[in-house]
Formats: structure tokens, C-alpha cells, sequence
């Protein structure tokens, strides 16, 4: 057995390669547009409105395809599941890279979210099958890492990319890349072990009982911080802080590419420090995995509130704080990972995506809408908006701390 959980096993290696590779990919895909918005708000003409819109599809295609899939998880597991799915991504990429109107935008984002959406969660269903539960924050950790490096290549060397080949080739590029991961993990990821009793439960008693861990206090209180954390990362890393960099902090593009790097090195760190840091807090008696998550959680909050009230270029540098914190929102999932048994925990953590990227959709969207009360001026989206939007949000963390931390007094969040 220690050969075979070994982080330098030839079964994790078999398992990281594609399953790491494919997340930095996903993430890829999903960052692009926060450096090519003025590319497709010129090419479009597109409203603040429709930019997150059309963004903001990705989000929640991606999470509503977390309920089969979540099933599927637990009734096929992670090699079958997710091998045909990427075919979906496939189109979608090579659809963006074709586009001629702002429909077909829409489809291929759709597209692409449907087709990515079983990346996170098939390898943790994967890692849990194949490694004892307390290695599992680490190797969660360095598989976020490889999202993290993705959401960083898609900032200044994607923008290089664009001026070399144009974006459109670049999404055909995606689409040949993304086909490459789908035959990796057909190819070279192991064959799931038995997941338990839900291969013997018929598909719509798995997808009802998914919806059911919706009545349960522990798992609505553990999904609250996650959903704030993470709606941050991915409304803002996915789109608004290349705005933001433009229209509040005043930058070109080059100033503009490397604080969003910056940013998305941030949340790197977040992702591969979450689970080694909540370990290290956790084996010395200092934190438990509750408590580091939610003051994660609430210095996501802190920090937000001072770039809205800073609303210049001086706030820039912050959002790499920021991002780091909201990457901590991650070890949400071994804490669900660890309340559930082995059976569940596909739909679990699937369910926690779901609601992840739903209000991920909510927030990117919502920040597009809120941006056009405001007057556009010389091709750029208002400060003041964008002030009141991150204000917003952060007083959206702060809520779901201290839900967190109630559930926490009252004894929520004691497994079953």
C-alpha cells in the first residue's frame, strides 16, 4: 500500500500527469477572456452587460453539469466519466475560435463549460480512490497549483500569443490540446477502484440524493465560504480584474498583464499552500482545517473591502493578496471529502461545485448589469461602479464567514 499511495508511485504519476495537465488547461480556458475582453468587446461590440454574459455562460453550463456528473462519478468514476465529456470542450474551443456573432459565443462558452466541468472533480474523485485521506490536501493542493499556473499563462503569454498567431488560431490550438487530454486520460489515467454502494443504486435515486444533501446544515455552512471565496476567483480572475486593471487602476496593457499574473500567482500559492498549510496548522494543535478556513475566509473579506476604498492603481498590488486567500477556499472540499463516505462523496463534492460556479455565474454576471448603470466613457467602465461592485462582494464574504462561524458554535459541521 505504500508503494502504491506514494506521491512518487508510478499510479500517481499516472494519476497527476493527466489529470494535473488537464486542470491547467481548463483553467486556461476559462482565464482567456479576461485579457482578450477588449479584443472581443472591439471585434463584438459588445455591453458590459453582454461580456458578462457571455463569460458568466461558461460559469454556469459548468456548474449544472455537475449534478450527472457527479452521479456519473460515483457509478462509472473518473476515467469514464470524464474522457467523453472533454469532447464537448473540444467543440466548444473550436467553435470560439470560428465565431462571427455574439450567439455563437455564447454556444461555444457553453460548450467549453459543459466539457470542462468534470476536470476538479473526476481527479479528486480519482486521488480519493487511489490515496489514504490523509494525503489527500496535499495532492489536492498540487493539482490546484496546476490551475493556478494555467490562470497565470493565460494572462501576458496568451496576450503574446494573440499579437503572434491572432486569437482565433489560438483557440483552434485549445481545441487540438484539449482532444490531447481527453485521449490522456482514455489512455494513461488508472482505472477507477470500486466506489461502493452507489454502483449498485439505479441513476435517479444517486441524482435525488445528490439534491439532498442541499437539507443538510453541515454541508450548506461548509459550501457557504466556498461560494464567496471562490465566486471572487472566478468572477473576477475570469474576467472583471482585467477590466478593473484598465478602467480603475488606469493601466496599459502590458502594466495590465503582469498585475493580473501577478494576481494569478496569488491565487497559484493559494491553491498549492491551502492544504499543506491547513495540514501544518492542524498536525501542531494551532488551527483545524474549520478554523484556517474561515479566517481565509474573512481575510478575503478584509482585503476587498480595502481595495474598494483604495479604488486606484495603488489597490492593484492587493489583488494578489486577495486571490491568494480565495484560493484557500479549496480546502472546503477535503473538509466535505471527510464528512462523507466513500459512495457520497462524488455528489458531494459535485453538488459544492455546482453551487461554487452558480454563484460564480451570479457575481460575474451581476457585476456586468451593475457596470452599466454607470456611464462608459472613452471605451472604459466606470471606477465608481466597479467600487460599489468589489464593495459588494466583499460584504458577500463577510456574510458567509459568519454563517460559517455560527455553524461552527452551534455544531453544525460534526460528521455523519
Amino acid at each position: 500500500m505504500e508503494g502504491k499511495n506514494s506521491f512518487l508511485s508510478p499510479v500517481f504519476v499516472r494519476l497527476f500527469l493527466p489529470f494535473g495537465l488537464g486542470y491547467f488547461l481548463s483553467v486556461f480556458l476559462g482565464c482567456a477572456n479576461a485579457v482578450m475582453s477588449p479584443l472581443l468587446v472591439s471585434e463584438f461590440s459588445l455591453s458590459p452587460a453582454d461580456l458578462g454574459f457571455m463569460s458568466s455562460v461558461y460559469l454556469i453550463f459548468f456548474g449544472v453539469a455537475q449534478f450527472p456528473i457527479g452521479v456519473f462519478l460515483d457509478r462509472f468514476g473518473a476515467r469514464l466519466t470524464l474522457a467523453p465529456f472533454l469532447i464537448f470542450a473540444v467543440a466548444g474551443a473550436a467553435l470560439f475560435g470560428a465565431a462571427r456573432g455574439f450567439g455563437a459565443l455564447v454556444l461555444s462558452r457553453a460548450l467549453v463549460g459543459v466539457g470542462l466541468a468534470g476536470s476538479l472533480m473526476a481527479a479528486f474523485k480519482a486521488f480519493a480512490a487511489w490515496l489514504p485521506a490523509e494525503k489527500l490536501p496535499v495532492a489536492y493542493s498540487a493539482l490546484s497549483l496546476m490551475g493556478g499556473l494555467g490562470g497565470m499563462f493565460a494572462t501576458r503569454p496568451v496576450a503574446m500569443a494573440f499579437d503572434a498567431i491572432g486569437w482565433r488560431a489560438v483557440f483552434f490550438v485549445l481545441a487540438a490540446a484539449t482532444l490531447a487530454y481527453a485521449a490522456a486520460v482514455w489512455f494513461v489515467a488508472p482505472k477507477d477502484e470500486p466506489g461502493g454502494s452507489a454502483e449498485k443504486v439505479p441513476l435517479l435515486r444517486l441524482l435525488s440524493q445528490m439534491f439532498a444533501f442541499l437539507g443538510e446544515r453541515r454541508f450548506l455552512c461548509v459550501a457557504a465560504p466556498a461560494t464567496a471565496g471562490q465566486g471572487v476567483f472566478f468572477a473576477y480572475l475570469y474576467l472583471w480584474i482585467g477590466p478593473w486593471m484598465y478602467d480603475v487602476a488606469g493601466f496599459g496593457e502590458a502594466s495590465a498583464g503582469a498585475c493580473m499574473m501577478a494576481a494569478f500567482g496569488g491565487a497559484a500559492a493559494g491553491f498549492f499552500l491551502n492544504g499543506v498549510l491547513a495540514e501544518w496548522f492542524e498536525d501542531r494543535g494551532w488551527l483545524s482545517w474549520e478554523q484556517f478556513y474561515l479566517l481565509s475566509g474573512a481575510f478575503v473579506a478584509v482585503f476587498l473591502a480595502v481595495i474598494a476604498a483604495v479604488n486606484g492603481a495603488a489597490a492593484a498590488p492587493l489583488w494578489c493578496i486577495v486571490m491568494f486567500f480565495a484560493a484557500m477556499a479549496m480546502i472546503s472540499f477535503p473538509i466535505t471529502r471527510r464528512m462523507y463516505s466513500g459512495g457520497e462523496v462524488g455528489r458531494a463534492l459535485s453538488l459544492l461545485n455546482f453551487i461554487i460556479f452558480l454563484f460564480s455565474f451570479l457575481i460575474q454576471w451581476l457585476v456586468g448589469i451593475a457596470l452599466d448603470f454607470y456611464p462608459v466613457a472613452g471605451g472604459h467602465f466606470s471606477p465608481e461602479g466597479h467600487r460599489v461592485c468589489v464593495l459588494a462582494v466583499a460584504l458577500f464574504n463577510l456574510a458567509c464567514c459568519a454563517y460559517f462561524a455560527l455553524g461552527m458554535k452551534l455544531g453544525w459541521l460534526r460528521r455523519g
